[in-house]
């Protein structure tokens, strides 16, 4: 499972910078926090230059990120 699809899978549940961590990695693996944000970044500036309104992939400061489903 990628960090997009574990976001994407219960939209609106916050998932820790830990919990991506161990998605990403595996247990046991220690990466800097600041290494989960630039794997955030990448996704959402793709899908910035498709729409540069894209707000799905939020982040919660201090806490982690969630995916947010656009309103209809």
């Amino acid at each position: 499972m990628d960090l997009l699809e574990a976001l994407a899978i219960r939209p609106g549940f916050v998932k820790t910078r830990h919990q991506l961590m161990d998605i990403a990695y595996g247990d046991g693996v220690h990466v800097e926090d600041r290494t989960i944000d630039s794997h955030i970044k990448r996704p959402r500036r793709k899908f910035r230059r498709v729409d540069p309104r894209f707000t799905t992939i939020a982040t919660l400061y201090g806490v982690g990120y969630k995916f947010v489903l656009p309103e209809a």
